[in-house]
């Protein structure tokens, strides 16, 4: 295949662009997990627990399995063959013994733990039978905190760069920083579902699946005891992802092995309150940071330690979200010294995983209170204080001697200062501050806040190349998958 020689057609900056998908959609014809049905359809429920923390005696499902319309219902002892989900990315060996398991025994780690399944000819019917089940749980105190003594503690991710101790030693000034960032989930206005439709051969089809249809359908195979081409993504519409969605979950292995054992195609469509519950959770992260500052305002070393909230398992995203916050806490910013800490801490709370800039999200709230802090303390305007720690453009390309998902951090071109200087002319920066100091002085009150934020791409060792014909038929398509490590989880 030849490679593009770079000469550039007809650009499309700058010009609306008919879409294609809209209609659809507009016009009541998408098709999302819901609306795909098949002759002798089963609907599966799963029962959870409602324990953040607890030792399983076990699940009684006799009055279950003599509810009207229920086919079958299973707790751990009928799976039990199914090996833990399994890292998608940024594995590590200290991690692998909490990966989670597609239905809890001996222990419940988080409020919707799932620990049975009920497969019936309704959903309704499903749901109603579920409400059946007894959970004999012995409930233990939940660890809710990372910071807490009793929280599992698994691995912790380090880096220092520059000699952090003189730097400390001789700076004019050490500014103290304590933050917290919240708990947040991505909520998708078609909640997670799959449909698992046994086909000719052994094999099965599978419709919801989405984000990473074949690296899913590849694993369900290996997890299940199935040749990858036994396995088969069939994507439609789909509601909303998030980063969230797409990710493997217990209930994707569930269907698949429901249908495969059962012989019939089936449903589940989680509602809402499950997905608040089961669905991943993200980016709460504890921080306390320590900056090293010149009379001037200049960052010269940061020194820093976070807790991160991994919830109750380590699931496919593995240590993704504080590998991306140790690398990238120092932003846009040239911080000559570095030392950082990332403590993964497992409580009982719902797992976490990505959600929208993971890592960068998180970082860049921590780093720019810092320079806020820096600028508060020193009486200085919040704005020079960035002007004068910004990577300079000479300094291109500048590699932080940091490495994130298994590449080098290098910041391979931009010029900050310029970004800088153009936005405050654009919002008219002087003329918003001289107007809020009016305002000020009336008794209102009003802020401004400035926010630098740098964005990751290009990691990993994933390498591809599409060829397309002009009229939009794909020619060729070819993937190096021999590193693959699928970088980008948001």
């Amino acid at each position: 295949m030849q490679e593009h020689d770079g000469s550039r057609g007809r650009s499309l900056i700058g010009e609306s662009v008919l879409r294609l998908e809209d209609r659809p959609l507009l016009v009541g014809e998408g098709r999302f997990l819901a609306d795909v049905s098949f002759e002798d359809e089963l609907h599966l429920r799963v029962v959870r627990s409602d324990v953040a923390h607890g030792v399983l005696h076990g699940v009684d499902l006799s009055e279950v399995q003599g509810a009207e319309g229920v086919v079958a219902a299973w707790s751990a002892d009928e799976v039990a063959h199914v090996p833990a989900i399994d890292f998608r990315m940024t594995g590590f060996d200290e991690l692998r013994p909490y990966c989670q398991r597609i239905l809890a025994s001996e222990r419940v780690r988080y409020v919707g733990d799932p620990v049975a399944v009920v497969i019936a000819e309704d959903p309704y019917l499903a749901e109603d039978a579920a409400e059946l089940a007894f959970v004999d749980v012995e409930p233990l105190d939940p660890v809710l905190q990372a910071t807490s003594p009793e929280a599992i503690a698994p691995l912790t991710l380090e880096h220092e760069s520059g000699d952090i101790e003189a730097t400390f030693a001789g700076a004019h000034r050490v500014v103290e920083l304590a933050a917290s960032v919240g708990r947040h989930s991505g909520i998708p206005l078609e909640t997670r579902g799959l449909l698992a439709r046994p086909v000719a051969g052994g094999a099965v089809e599978l419709y919801g699946i989405a984000k990473v249809p074949h690296y899913n359908c590849a694993t369900i195979a290996r997890m299940l005891g199935l040749e990858a081409e036994q396995v088969v993504g069939r994507e439609g519409h789909v509601g909303g992802g998030f980063g969230i969605r797409g990710e493997l979950y217990p209930e994707d292995v569930l269907v698949t092995y429901a249908a495969l054992r059962l012989q019939r195609p089936v449903k589940w469509v989680e509602d809402r309150r499950e997905h608040l519950v089961a669905a991943n959770h993200s980016r709460e992260q504890d921080y306390r940071v320590r900056a090293a500052v010149d009379e001037r305002g200049v960052v010269q070393a940061i020194d820093a330690e976070f807790f991160h909230d991994q919830g109750g398992y380590v699931r496919t995203h593995g240590a993704t979200v504080p590998n991306l916050s140790v690398a990238l806490l120092p932003g846009p910013y040239l911080v000559p010294a570095y030392r950082v800490s990332g403590r993964i801490r497992l409580t009982n709370k719902t797992p976490a995983g990505t959600y929208r800039s993971p890592g960068r999200f998180e970082t860049t709230f921590v780093r720019e209170r810092l320079m806020d802090r820096v600028a508060t303390e020193l009486d200085l305007d919040p704005v020079e204080v960035r002007r004068r720690n910004l990577i300079p453009a000479e300094a291109m390309p500048f590699d932080r001697g940091i490495s994130t998902l298994g590449t080098p951090l290098v910041y391979d071109s931009g010029d900050y200062h310029r970004l800088l200087e153009r936005l405050l002319a654009h919002i008219g920066y002087e003329t918003l501050r001289a107007s809020l100091a009016r305002r000020r002085l009336t008794g209102q009150m009003g802020g401004l806040g400035i926010r630098k934020f740098v964005e990751k791409t290009g990691v990993a060792d994933q390498l591809g190349a599409t060829q397309l014909a002009a009229t939009g038929e794909v020619a060729e398509v070819t993937f190096n998958t021999e590193h693959m490590t699928y970088p980008y989880g948001a």
